[in-house]
């Protein structure tokens, strides 16, 4: 029996290029699975909107007159027009910007311009998505059944207890458009393995000999002691499918990772802190960014080299990478 025979092996090289797998995914885990979508503090006020692209799907998600949130998809059921533009905004009504059909805020149709009494208006009324609330941020489902959002977390929701994370203050909003597959970042995120090497920084501040990834259900927990001695409180997480949640006692930065086509992927960075006026917010965002570039390197680089059909599949370590393993694990499971 050979070494390769006996260790857990990678996802094949073909899972992070191949379009059909792609559209698969986007079905089996983003058309199913609860995902961040905003925080709620953009979303105070009523008739305040944030419109997004989510793996493909154009969604909504609207705070209604009575104070409600409500989601749907982007999409008018007449000839597929936009209702709402793209980003963050404010609206008095739902009507589509390409035929001018009007709905309410419940989703119905109210009005189909010129059509008079030729159809039903119970037969169009806007997809509609689940939307809940869980500690400030906004996450959104688009299948119809399965699990409220807090059953899904499970206990996950233990692991931010000891963190004021409704008492943070959105003070930066970042997106990194990246030329590799989501599977590729997310892959990355899940292992330090890889921190000596690719972020020299980072390797001087923690000892990453010492940096060790604990499993939950269908989430993740890094630890790594730093240099300095320091003891201050600070958890990084990972939340199947997309979900990066680091935080840092008074600030935190969510992170999530977005696909945006078989071979693309956009990273959404929103930090947080309990001061919104701290002094160090610039430099925490800049080193953040710092992160950022060095992974997107490493990342790019290795999504060519799975395109290049050289490789097919690796190994990966039990002691380094059985984050990367759950999370293969999920994948697959995805499928079935």
């Amino acid at each position: 029996m050979t070494a390769m025979s006996t260790l857990p092996v990678t996802l094949p090289a073909d899972w992070y290029h191949d379009p059909m797998r792609y559209s698969q995914e986007r079905n089996s885990i983003f058309g199913r699975e609860w995902l961040w979508y905003s925080p709620e503090s953009v979303l105070m006020h009523p008739g305040a909107y944030l419109a997004r692209d989510y793996a493909g799907w154009p969604l909504m998600v609207v705070r209604a007159p009575d104070g409600t949130l409500c989601g749907f998809h982007n999409v008018c059921r007449h000839r597929a027009g936009p209702l709402l533009a793209d980003g963050e905004g404010t609206c008095t009504n739902l009507v589509c910007k390409y035929h001018g059909w009007a709905y309410g805020f419940d989703g119905q149709l109210r009005s189909a311009r010129d059509f008079g009494t030729e159809l039903d208006p119970v037969d169009f009324a806007l997809w509609p998505l689940r939307v809940e609330i869980w500690r400030g941020q906004v996450f959104v489902n688009l299948s119809s059944t399965g699990p409220t959002l807090h059953d899904d977390l499970g206990e996950f929701v233990n692991e931010t207890s000891e963190f004021a994370m409704e008492g943070m203050t959105l003070v930066s909003t970042l997106q990194h458009d990246l030329a590799c597959n989501w599977k590729t970042y997310a892959d990355n995120y899940l292992e330090g393995y890889h921190v000596p090497l690719v972020h020299p920084q980072l390797n001087r501040q923690i000892d990453a000999k010492r940096y060790r990834v604990d499993l939950g259900d269908r989430y993740c927990r890094h630890s790594a002691p730093p240099r300095s001695g320091s003891t201050g409180t600070t958890r990084w997480l990972f939340r199947w499918p997309n979900l990066a949640l680091n935080l840092y006692g008074d600030a935190m930065n969510i992170e999530v990772v977005v696909p945006t086509g078989p071979t693309t992927c956009t990273v959404l960075y929103n930090h947080f802190f309990v001061d919104p006026d701290a002094a160090e917010i610039a430099g925490v965002v800049h080193f953040s960014n710092v992160l950022m570039e060095e992974d997107r390197h490493m990342v790019e680089a290795v999504q060519r080299n799975l395109e290049s059909g050289r490789y097919d599949v690796g190994v990966l370590s039990s002691r380094h990478e059985n984050g990367v393993l759950q999370f293969h694990d999920l994948v697959r499971g995805a499928g079935e």
